[in-house]
């Protein structure tokens, strides 16, 4: 019975929070990652005090490669995740998906100065243009609260191979009232 009201809350909190941002999620989002994407991963580690690395690194020890994998990085971003995949396991693919055009191609630009492939791909990643059954893995790191969790949830659950592993990273909403308003604002 918990299990059932806690998902019944979950969904009505996923509603009220898109009604609140989706606004931005459909109109600001875009721009600001286009002027962003040329200094977004310096702006984290300025923001996260020097920690960027160490976050990224705990978040990559969680996901298990093997030789072959297919895998895909939701919200990609500038394809930080994605290097860091092919550091730890060179030999897989590496799909990446992010509504940012200026964004992977700061993440191509960044794959290449490395001597990585990253097939990158521009869309909605609410609708993933992937077939069913196509990732071993798949991962989501520090975007959930510009997205439709319901939405994006069951499309990285339809694009995974049975026994496929989703990795998730993000920041739990803040108890301190300041650092919450700080935090959405």
């Amino acid at each position: 019975m918990g299990n059932g009201n806690q998902a019944i809350e979950f969904s009505a909190r996923e509603k009220i929070r898109e009604q609140k941002f989706n606004h931005i999620w459909e109109e600001k989002l875009e721009p600001a990652f286009a002027d962003i994407a040329r200094y977004y991963d310096w702006a984290n580690y300025v923001a996260s005090l020097g920690l960027w690395s160490w976050f990224r690194s705990q978040f990559m020890s969680t996901v298990n490669l093997k030789s072959g994998y297919k895998t895909l990085d939701v919200c990609a971003g500038t394809n930080a995740i994605g290097i860091a995949m092919l550091k730890k396991q060179p030999d897989i693919s590496v799909t990446a998906i992010d509504r940012s055009k200026a964004m992977q191609e700061a993440g191509r630009k960044s794959a290449e100065k490395k001597g990585l492939k990253i097939e990158s791909n521009i869309g909605d990643v609410h609708k993933l243009p992937f077939p069913d059954n196509s990732f071993d893995v798949v991962t989501l790191q520090f975007a959930s609260r510009h997205l439709r969790l319901l939405e994006v949830f069951s499309e990285i659950n339809r694009v995974l191979k049975p026994g496929g592993y989703f990795y998730h990273c993000d920041m739990l909403r803040p108890a301190n009232k300041t650092v919450e308003f700080l935090y959405y604002t």
